[in-house]
């Protein structure tokens, strides 16, 4: 799904003050023979996330009468907020569902409790590295993989061709050509189809399309301990690289990607693969003849890179029932779907267009992509950076874009300012 901008670092601070708090208010029950609420806290709140998601939850009910599960939906916007004022009050749900770059700060707050050893175990041996890396911290994972979007590389195929553009860039050096080609402008100079865009809506918009590169040249973001580790060589050429082509008018931060693509006016666009989905609603029949998407290319033939962020499911380590709670969690994420080839919530994240986390359902679906521009984002799984998500890494990201608008907007050194970032980067 699209990862919102806009969180506030305040609010993700307050999730320290939960410490105090007591007991999940979400279940009810005593004794050994009385029925068991548990609340399951999630920002599916509309569309086929919530109506699958639904469709399971009433199955479990109705073959489980003493251990119900009450689905509890917020927009993404809030949901954070709301599991810190709930958590804080003592009524946080059993279940919680989250970013996975808000793992860190609330595992260092006590709200997501640990995976059970047996089933950790499991979870490890069957999901993808990408998945797993994006929802663990340190060495603890921090619940069930759920969402999984990679980053590839979008182009209009009309736009490169009327350019004497055969096939998508595969090297730094062929995609900044692309770029130059492509962009168009007026008498006035002021762009009316963008080369390539490097933001995209959401979280941070900038700093995605920056660590998919930077992947690309063997790069890391993040170190285990939180510190930084983009200020080195394959940072600076990273940045250097979108630089040159902001000076050369190639790229600007200004043109929304989302909004200009669909109509032709961007050639060329580092997304996540959850954008598929938006396209084929609003291109139509264009999105077939016009869209293709290619792995993001590195600097040397060969080279490719990505960014993987995550979602999981994990119980509250409050609850009073996290026995239960991970029982149900267990059932949603293992149980077959009708036709028997995939778990249900495969099914349910590939009707989507999201890349289900567990290796053997996204094997399966890559068996039978009717989308040829699924299989670069599929296959980008397999080499993906995982987005860090430590103890903050979200202040760390917000330093990263930081640096980068300034050199995008203000022709700031890219040296300049990725030692500027890196200084802003606090390990906890």
């Amino acid at each position: 799904m699209r990862i919102s901008r806009g969180l506030s670092l305040a609010v993700a601070a307050g999730l320290l003050a939960t410490a105090a708090a007591c007991g999940s208010g979400g279940s009810s029950g005593g004794g050994s023979g009385d029925k068991v609420e548990l609340t399951l806290l999630s920002h599916y709140s509309d569309g086929p996330s919530k109506e699958g998601l639904d469709k399971m939850i009433q199955e479990w009910n109705k073959d489980n009468p003493k251990i119900q599960v009450k689905a509890q939906v917020v927009k993404f916007d809030d949901l954070l907020t709301t599991m810190t004022v709930r958590q804080t009050g003592g009524r946080g749900a059993d279940i919680v569902s989250a970013y996975g770059l808000w793992g860190g700060q609330l595992m260092k707050a006590n709200v997501v409790a640990k995976v059970p050893d047996d089933i950790s175990k499991k979870i490890k041996a069957e999901y993808s590295p990408a998945a797993l890396g994006a929802v663990t911290t340190g060495d603890t994972l921090l619940g069930y993989p759920t969402e999984l979007n990679t980053y590839v590389l979008f182009y209009n195929k009309k736009i490169l061709a009327a350019a004497g553009i055969t096939k998508p860039p595969t090297t730094w050096a062929e995609l900044a050509d692309a770029a130059k080609k492509t962009v168009k402008r007026d008498a006035k100079g002021n762009i009316q189809v963008e080369g390539l865009s490097l933001i995209q809506d959401g979280d941070n918009k900038s700093v995605h399309p920056f660590l998919s590169l930077l992947n690309s040249a063997g790069g890391k973001f993040l170190g285990p301990d939180g510190s930084p580790q983009f200020d080195n060589d394959q940072g600076k050429a990273a940045l250097k690289f979108e630089a040159d082509l902001a000076a050369a008018k190639a790229t600007n931060p200004s043109i929304s990607p989302t909004k200009q693509f669909r109509s032709g006016g961007v050639a060329m666009a580092i997304q996540a693969g959850w954008w598929i989905g938006s396209l084929k609603t609003q291109m139509k029949d264009k999105y077939g003849t016009d869209v293709g998407v290619a792995a993001i290319p590195g600097p040397t033939p060969g080279s490719k890179g990505s960014l993987a962020y995550g979602f999981f499911m994990g119980v509250n380590e409050r609850s009073k029932h996290a026995a239960e709670a991970w029982k149900f969690l267990t059932w949603m994420n293992e149980h077959k779907a009708a036709s028997g080839n995939v778990t249900e919530t495969g099914k349910w994240l590939a009707d989507q267009g999201l890349i289900p986390p567990r290796t053997a359902d996204q094997e399966e679906y890559k068996k039978s992509l009717a989308d040829p521009n699924m299989a670069p984002i599929y296959e980008a799984a397999t080499y993906a950076m995982a987005e860090p998500n430590q103890p903050g890494a979200y202040e760390a990201k917000t330093a990263l874009h930081n640096a980068i608008m300034g050199v995008l907007t203000n022709g700031a050194s890219p040296d300049d300012a990725l030692a500027q970032a890196a200084k802003a980067v606090k390990p906890q």
